[in-house]
């Protein structure tokens, strides 16, 4: 089953969906701060690994940001997503691009522009892609 030519998402709707994301990220992170009176960085970090990795794993791919942009994170399989492979896409992933100073963040950004497929580093290492599609019932 080759899903990749299911509906693969641009970089503008995935910007946008980032962007939406960063916000709430940003907001949760300040509140738990405020709460807890911790060191704000270490704060952020840790929502974001719960965020990116569980929220699409219970969610059938979707963040927030990509829910409301009506966007989802899909396995290449048309499996459900697991939670290995959303740790290949998101903390794994986050630290090779911090490793070359944001060039691999160029390089992807150039994938999903340039691709047919559209996807980004982080895709290709944790075979997803981003799609328009809803979730099938049997998988996702």
């Amino acid at each position: 089953m080759n899903v990749i030519t299911d509906s693969p998402v641009g970089l503008p709707e995935r910007v946008f969906a980032s962007l939406i994301d960063l916000v709430i990220l940003l907001v949760v992170s300040l509140i738990v701060n405020i709460l807890i009176d911790f060191h704000f960085l270490i704060v952020v970090n840790g929502i974001s690994l719960f965020y990116f990795i569980f929220f699409p794993y219970f969610w059938n791919g979707y963040t927030i940001g990509k829910r409301l942009i009506g966007i989802r994170i899909a396995s290449l399989s048309g499996e459900k997503l697991t939670v290995f492979s959303l740790i290949l896409r998101e903390p794994v992933s986050s630290i090779l691009y911090n490793a070359t100073i944001g060039i691999l963040t160029i390089v992807s950004a150039t994938f999903i522009s340039q691709r047919d497929d559209h996807r980004a580093i982080h895709d290709l290492i944790a075979s997803t892609y981003v799609t328009y599609n809803p979730p099938h019932s049997n998988f996702e």
